[in-house]
């Protein structure tokens, strides 16, 4: 039996195109991610309280907009912002194909730094975008029209570690639209 290749490869390639949207991802696999994917588990897991952290574990709020808080290095929350920028851009592969429109320029609100014993590990960072909720207005594309629209934040944490190589979406904090009103 004598196979197409040039018939197959497009098959193949149509497939792939298909499934793309269904695997999108923003998350970046670093040197060493894989371990920094488990410490972060375990850190989430010694820390769900918020009050405190279960030993060796421990973490230190460096930067809250809420909070007017900042004790972060400009170096590292430059860095961190290009991450949280990054990780915002797969959301109009997700939350934005929905009844949401977002300004388009993440903030960071808040970066946690978490240690084990004295050891940095990583960051916690929580982003956001404007975003307005279009399913009960009379949205038609223009920025006028989003004046009848529900104004929010669409927010959303991720983990990064210590070098910036590695980072990803905190699985229980995945992109969602907060309503301002």
């Amino acid at each position: 039996m004598k196979l197409n290749f040039s018939m197959n490869l497009s098959w193949i390639l149509s497939i792939i195109f298909m499934l793309t949207p269904l695997i999108a991802q923003a998350d970046k696999m670093g040197p060493n991610g894989d371990k920094f994917y488990e410490a972060a588990a375990h850190f989430e897991g010694a820390c769900r309280n918020k009050l405190e952290c279960r030993a060796p574990y421990s973490r230190d709020i460096l930067f809250s907009l809420d909070s007017k808080l900042e004790k972060i290095q400009p170096e590292t929350r430059s860095s961190l912002k290009e991450v949280a920028h990054y990780q915002t851009q797969i959301w109009g592969d997700t939350i934005l194909e929905g009844d949401y429109v977002a300004a388009g320029d993440p903030r960071l609100d808040e970066v946690v730094a978490y240690y084990h014993g004295s050891e940095l590990l990583g960051y916690k960072i929580v982003y956001s975008e404007t975003a307005w909720y279009t399913g009960d207005c009379s949205y038609d594309g223009s920025k006028d029209s989003l004046k009848s629209c529900s104004e929010g934040r669409i927010v959303e944490a991720s983990y990064v570690s210590k070098d910036m190589e590695t980072f990803f979406s905190d699985e229980e904090q995945f992109a969602q639209f907060l309503n301002l009103e």
